[in-house]
């Protein structure tokens, strides 16, 4: 069986993150379980390889004689032209006319490319339920739904020495800057814990596509007592999460369903107690672990109390239990099963996934 994943820019040109993680695991993984899985991408007419995967020019699309196409992103939607197949199309977050307001500059062309999506699509796959029942309220069940959730690798790279200065207290931030409201609650938090533990970013910084909601335009900066490191290869960052003391997870916004946190796997799969924000979707894996704690939404106060007593009362389960526990429960070849599953079904002629 032949699938072709559609991604929205060249993946042999990006640092690891989330999106690129997770397109390398899904199609190198499914490769390995015997599909003809390549990437088709804006490659400018050549071919390339990304992580032992080939990467191929979007007009590869048209003439490659895909089984099924995957679109990874809203945008994907837009890049499969006229490709006649079957298409599967993911979605992190469900946008509506209104919400996420932080979603304001996108937001017409977010909604376009849903719109063409349940035009086009033969199952739409989301990360959790609470976008898959904002999907169905909007465009009915007319689109087959599937949930797969986010993974975490079944095997990390040995702790090396420590990347912090010595004695210091980490409070590790996971991720994309992707909401101005992240800036004050850094600061905040880093503020609260001078002298205690120092807040350490690594990730992309992504507000300058996103609203920030003030009528000055001047958005609040991160203050120079958060250690910046920006972005860096997925191996690195587990050193840095194997001698941090909490992984901090802060909500984009006030949905729900706009806070699906991958960090959160990967905080856990590294056996790092995390401190996290209410309305993350992801906590029922704190409460599956017992290895973190919830902070009240936008109140700082609360944020660095909790820090506090994580730093000072670590959680009493063994770390070793829980870096199994998700190795064990939310892998990526978990994942990438799921998925075989799927695409040789949809193959063989077989049932599409009802909606839940």
């Amino acid at each position: 069986m032949k699938v072709g994943f559609v991604f929205h820019k060249d993946p042999s040109l990006q640092p690891d993150g989330i999106d690129t993680i997770r397109l390398h695991a899904l199609t190198g993984g499914l490769r390995k379980r015997g599909l003809a899985v390549e990437i088709i991408a804006p490659v400018d007419g050549r071919s390339v390889t990304a992580a032992g995967v080939p990467v191929h020019p979007l007009e590869h699309l048209g003439v490659a004689g895909f089984d099924v196409v995957k679109t990874c992103y809203h945008f994907s939607i837009e890049l499969i032209g006229t490709f006649g197949g079957p298409v599967v199309s993911r979605l992190v977050r469900v946008v509506d006319e209104k919400a996420p307001e932080r979603d304001a500059a996108w937001r017409g062309r977010l909604v376009h490319c849903q719109d063409a999506i349940a035009a086009r699509a033969r199952v739409v796959v989301f990360n959790n339920r609470e976008n898959e029942q904002r999907w169905q309220a909007v465009y009915g069940a007319r689109v087959s739904t599937m949930l797969v959730p986010t993974g975490c690798p079944s095997v990390i790279p040995r702790t090396g020495a420590s990347p912090y200065e010595e004695g210091e207290k980490v409070v590790l931030f996971l991720g994309s800057l992707c909401a101005p409201r992240m800036v004050p609650m850094l600061n905040g938090l880093g503020e609260a814990l001078r002298g205690v533990a120092r807040i350490h970013h690594i990730g992309r910084d992504k507000l300058h596509l996103y609203d920030d909601g003030r009528a000055d335009g001047k958005a609040e900066e991160l203050a120079p007592l958060v250690v910046r490191h920006g972005e860096m290869p997925e191996e690195r960052i587990w050193n840095y999460i194997g001698h941090a003391r909490i992984g901090l997870a802060l909500a984009p916004g006030p949905y729900p369903f706009d806070n699906d946190l991958a960090k959160i796997y990967s905080y856990l799969r590294g056996g790092l107690p995390v401190l996290s924000e209410e309305r993350v979707v992801n906590n029922d894996l704190l409460a599956a672990t017992g290895n973190g704690g919830v902070f009240a939404y936008d109140d700082v106060d609360d944020a660095a109390a909790r820090a506090l007593m994580l730093l000072e009362r670590p959680p009493g389960v063994a770390r070793q239990r829980v870096m199994d526990f998700m190795a064990r429960e939310h892998s990526w070849e978990q994942r990438v099963d799921s998925y075989y599953r799927f695409f040789t079904c949809l193959q063989a002629g077989g049932q599409e996934p009802q909606p839940h």
